[in-house]
């Protein structure tokens, strides 16, 4: 009678080890799925993929480590650790920027030099490196809100290089910011 109350005991207590062993296994993949749920964010400002983007393609900041390099997956979502810098491409983009939004006036960007002011963007204060590095996302948002999102600073070499040196009569071979 003692022997089969042992065993009893026994299967009970492999059995409760099982169903909590069991309840920690599913609590760990409920974490790890709302956590692979949530959207990544960089830098310490929180930036999100979007900002990022609209930064490294048409600001043309350094981001490191490397844009371009696949996410590590250990790390999702919290990628603050990233950072931005700005390039000599970053100089150039500005200045266009600032030509289009308060000198041109083109109304193709008035959705752009609207948000710039609203930032306190103005033709007397006028957008600047250290302020677009300073407020990322804010200058995503300037970005985004120019003609057709800004995407026409992609193509720096083609379209925003001819007018940089047409504003500055630099000519892009000896610019050195």
């Amino acid at each position: 009678m003692k022997k089969k109350h042992i065993i009893e005991i026994i299967i009970g207590i492999v059995l409760l080890v099982v169903a909590v062993k069991g309840v920690l296994i599913y609590h760990d993949y409920q974490s790890e799925k709302k956590r692979l749920a949530q959207a990544p964010y960089f830098t310490k400002d929180k930036l999100n993929e979007s900002e990022m983007i609209i930064l490294a393609a048409e600001y043309h900041v350094e981001v490191t480590p490397s844009w371009r390099e696949p996410l590590k997956k250990d790390d999702w979502p919290d990628y603050s650790y990233y950072t931005i810098e700005a390039t000599k491409d970053t100089e150039v983009v500005v200045t266009v920027m600032n030509y289009w939004m308060f000198d041109h006036r083109s109304v193709y960007d008035h959705g752009g030099w609207e948000k710039a002011e609203e930032y306190g963007i103005t033709t007397d204060n006028r957008l600047t490196v250290e302020w677009v590095i300073k407020n990322p996302r804010k200058a995503a948002e300037i970005m985004d809100s120019m003609a057709n999102n800004g995407d026409i600073f992609q193509y720096i070499k083609k379209r925003i290089y001819p007018v940089y040196e047409e504003i500055t009569g630099i000519p892009m071979e000896k610019y050195q910011p």
